[in-house]
């Protein structure tokens, strides 16, 4: 017999109650209609221009889950995501699943990552988020042991499946609630080898059309460090290959 949705909802909320110590950040336990916008695998020279223009069009601001070997060879980007007042958070060395990497080697990838990712912003950064959202207890502990916090997210405007901008950004209302952790990208990154085709929608354009679909909601957007600022934190037992 299939649970229900409550049913589920509250076997997960009392499983996270248990599991909060080894839980990883997935959004904020408020009532306030706040949503923290976040950007995964930039910098890039591409969507990272257009989704800052469209930011500072409406006068928000968000995270940026950026991989280290890219802030290196855009750090004029990283400077500007700062400039602007954004928050920089670490999104790997590189977009290796980290589920694959021998156990012993994590966490001095990771620091590596931090190291790297610290010295090109200028400070240091705290917040990662695991490639591809794969996370095992391994990989859980070596990124607490390399003094990073793990940070999920809730809906997804699922931007590496291509479409007009408007849909693309509809799909991120799909189980939107206060206190939600978006997210979104500013790159596109793909394994080596993959052909898959890169989006052919404005980066930018998605972030205004999702914006104003959240504010029609009475949602604000804002950082994650704004949201952990107004909410309890929600952490969330988050582990999958």
């Amino acid at each position: 017999m299939a649970l229900s949705v409550a049913t589920r909802r509250f076997l997960r909320r009392s499983a996270d109650r248990v599991l909060f110590p080894v839980g990883s950040l997935r959004g904020g336990r408020t009532s306030d209609r706040l949503v923290a916008l976040t950007y995964d695998d930039g910098p890039d020279p591409v969507g990272t221009p257009a989704v800052l223009e469209a930011l500072a069009s409406l006068g928000l601001k968000a995270t940026f889950f950026q991989l280290a070997y890219r802030a290196e060879r855009y750090p004029e980007l990283v400077r500007a995501v700062l400039d602007e007042g954004h928050e920089i958070a670490l999104h790997g060395v590189d977009h290796t699943r980290l589920t694959t990497v021998p156990r012993g080697e994590v966490r001095s990838l990771l620091e590596d990552g931090r190291t790297r990712l610290s010295r090109v912003a200028g400070r240091d950064v705290r917040m990662f988020r695991p490639p591809y959202g794969s996370q095992s207890p391994a990989t859980y502990a070596a990124t607490r042991r390399a003094g990073l916090m793990p940070v999920v997210w809730g809906p997804s405007v699922r931007d590496w499946v291509d479409g007009a901008a408007a849909d693309v950004a509809a799909r991120g209302l799909e189980g939107l609630h206060p206190g939600s952790i978006m997210l979104m990208h500013d790159g596109f990154e793909v394994p080596p080898g993959d052909t898959t085709p890169e989006p052919t929608f404005d980066r930018g354009e998605v972030t205004r059309e999702l914006v104003a679909e959240l504010r029609a909601r009475d949602y604000r957007p804002v950082s994650v460090g704004h949201l952990l600022t107004h909410a309890k934190p929600w952490r969330s037992a988050w582990f999958r290959d």
